[in-house]
Formats: C-alpha cells, sequence, structure tokens
C-alpha cells in the first residue's frame, strides 16, 4: 500500500532502513516468544496427561467433572455409566453397528446432557452410529487418558472392565476386515 509506520513514543521509522530493521527484529522476537508459550503449553498438557489428568475437552458419556475445580479427575455418573455398560453390551452381542445404533434409538439412549453457561442445551439426543463408534473405542472407559498415539493410566475410575473392552476391540477389528 505504499505506506510507512513512524512511532511517536519510540525511536523506529519504517521509512528507513534502520527502522525497518528494528520493526523486523521486534517481529521476530514476538513470534519466538508465542512459539515458545506454545510449546510450553504443549509440554504442559501432555506431562499433566502422562499423570493420568484430565485436561478438558468434551465430557465423555458416563463421567462428570469432580466437583473441585482444581481436581482435574473424573467421576463416575452413574446413570449415564449404565447407558455406556449396555452400549458395549450390545456391540458385544450383536457385533454390528447399525444394530447397536437401532436398538438404542428403539431403547431411548442419549447422548450426554450439557447445560451451557448461557443456559442453552447441548446433547440429550439420539446416538448416532458415529458416536457409538468413538464411544466403543475410547480408552477413558477402561480408566486411561489418551495423548496423541499414546495412552496412559488415569486417575479416574474405569467404567468398562478389561474383559469386555477387549472382546468389543477385537470385534471392531474384524468387522473392519469384512467385506462391504
Amino acid at each position: 500500500a505504499n505506506c510507512s509506520f513512524v512511532s511517536v513514543t519510540q525511536a523506529f521509522n519504517t521509512s528507513s532502513s534502520m527502522g525497518r530493521l528494528t520493526l523486523n527484529v521486534l517481529l521476530s522476537f514476538a513470534q519466538f516468544e508465542r512459539e515458545v508459550t506454545a510449546e510450553r503449553i504443549r509440554d504442559k498438557i501432555a506431562a499433566s496427561k502422562k499423570k493420568g489428568l484430565w485436561m478438558g475437552g468434551n465430557m465423555p458419556l458416563g463421567y462428570d467433572r469432580h466437583p473441585d475445580p482444581k481436581a482435574r479427575t473424573l467421576v463416575v455418573n452413574e446413570e449415564e455409566a449404565r447407558t455406556v455398560r449396555h452400549l458395549f453390551g450390545l456391540y458385544d452381542e450383536l457385533g454390528c453397528l447399525r444394530k447397536v445404533e437401532e436398538r438404542a434409538t428403539t431403547e431411548g439412549l442419549r447422548s450426554k446432557r450439557v447445560v451451557r453457561a448461557d443456559g442453552s442445551v447441548k446433547g440429550d439426543c439420539s446416538l448416532s452410529r458415529g458416536q457409538i463408534y468413538y464411544l466403543l473405542r475410547n480408552p477413558v472407559y477402561l480408566g486411561k487418558i489418551r495423548h496423541k498415539d499414546k495412552i496412559w493410566d488415569g486417575q479416574h475410575p474405569a467404567i468398562i472392565d478389561k474383559g469386555i473392552w477387549d472382546r468389543v476391540r477385537e470385534n471392531m477389528r474384524q468387522a473392519a476386515r469384512r467385506s462391504r
């Protein structure tokens, strides 16, 4: 746009080569500081998840936040946990996501109901096939915390026991190999 920047309170002016150099150096340091801050935050989240702490995000069906806001763990919501156990049991019995979705809809199983700060409600609707698939693959229900491709022991109680988890995982692996 053929314009230049002149600062009244500081001694640089982009119409001169020295002023442009000074501005570029300041911009480089600002970018460096933002990148270092982002790296520190990512490292802190990874370290916290390695300790088994819940670092936020959408609350999984079957769990609620700990009543103490400083505690970074999950507590079991027994009513929702029954739904989760039932979904695992249905997949273990039926072995087909479509059939589990149909049965869940017939039985009136619902997604997690979340009331936002403004009073609006999110969720509390029929479970889709994608939601059921995600739920059946989520290690949170086994008492674990996932961070990228690693899974750590969580500080929250498991809803599903290892036996049914392994059976469902194996059934899902076999279903993925089946021709459509």
